[in-house]
């Protein structure tokens, strides 16, 4: 479960809402279709068992608003639907998905906080330009470099205590498959409390 946290955070922070209380309001949300590649560390990393020392495969679906974060040499996933406030975490070793219990605050934390993003530059990542921001909000403080058309290329901060950091080692713009936000069929379904199989 530490692994499902560790990538809801990640994909909360990287699907987060459009909406912020700054005069100036950065887009946070990718308008495209988009694979990124990110190099994670500190608590993000840490959270996941044993650590990683290799990249985290984040794919959006701009049309569907659905989000998928995995760390590459790993069997899990982390799907993230905005529009149905859902999220599941997807383990190819164990043939399972198993529903997160989250709320819609956890899918927005930038929105739900009320966070404020003060312009602090320019910067170039992945060899994509990127405006550097500096973010406030209740559960932390740190900055992130986005795109024009919203991919966060590079962020660092605390949240809720825990420090960390990702950059973006490549990016991908183009359709991304639909099969990567669905279980697998016969996947098995568990949920919190109840067990079965996925239809």
């Amino acid at each position: 479960m530490r692994l499902a946290a560790a990538l809801l955070t990640l994909a909360s922070i990287m699907s987060a809402s459009k909406g912020t209380s700054a005069q100036e309001r950065p887009r946070v949300q990718p308008t495209r279709d988009v694979t990124v590649t990110y190099r994670v560390e500190g608590a993000a990393a840490q959270a996941i068992p044993g650590g990683t020392d290799g990249p985290l495969r984040v794919s959006w679906d701009a049309a569907g608003q659905r989000l998928r974060a995995a760390p590459e040499r790993r069997p899990q996933a982390v799907i993230v639907d905005l529009p149905r406030h859902t999220a599941a975490l997807i383990d190819d070793a164990m043939h399972a998905v198993l529903a997160l219990p989250v709320r819609p605050a956890d899918l927005n934390p930038l929105a739900t906080d009320g966070a404020r993003f003060t312009r602090r530059g320019l910067a170039t990542v992945a060899g994509l330009a990127c405006v550097t921001w500096a973010v406030e909000a209740k559960r932390g403080a740190g900055t992130v470099c986005l795109t024009a058309d919203g991919v966060a290329l590079r962020g660092e901060g605390a949240v809720n205590g825990r420090q960390g950091s990702f950059i973006a080692t490549s990016v991908a713009y183009g359709p991304v498959a639909a099969d990567l936000f669905s279980p697998p069929p016969g996947y098995f379904a568990m949920n919190f409390p109840s067990l079965g199989r996925l239809r």
